[in-house]
């Protein structure tokens, strides 16, 4: 399994129906992480980034837009255990 998928998966266990609530779509295998889009009726729409560091065994998450070809970035959140992923993605994309 990649990085990807168990953060997938390890998003998907806490809720099943939580990707589907954020409008998650454009999911990349990032190698040591999963990017995705986030849209329809949430309430941040760009970029999620959640990626693994591997020295602390926690991922970091940032929340970004590309606006003409420049990444601007919302919000970085770092230090984040796996079984927060869902709340702390959730209480920004709404």
């Amino acid at each position: 399994m990649t990085v990807a998928e168990i953060i997938r998966d390890q998003i998907r266990a806490q809720d099943r129906m939580v990707f589907a609530a954020w409008g998650a779509k454009e999911f990349v295998n990032m190698g040591k992480g999963l990017k995705f889009k986030v849209g329809g009726m949430a309430r941040y729409k760009g970029y999620v980034y959640v990626k693994l560091d591997e020295g602390a065994d926690l991922y970091n998450i940032d929340f970004f837009r590309i606006r003409n070809l420049e990444v601007k970035v919302d919000k970085a959140v770092e230090g984040v255990y796996a079984d927060q992923l869902v709340e702390i993605i959730d209480d920004y994309v709404g």
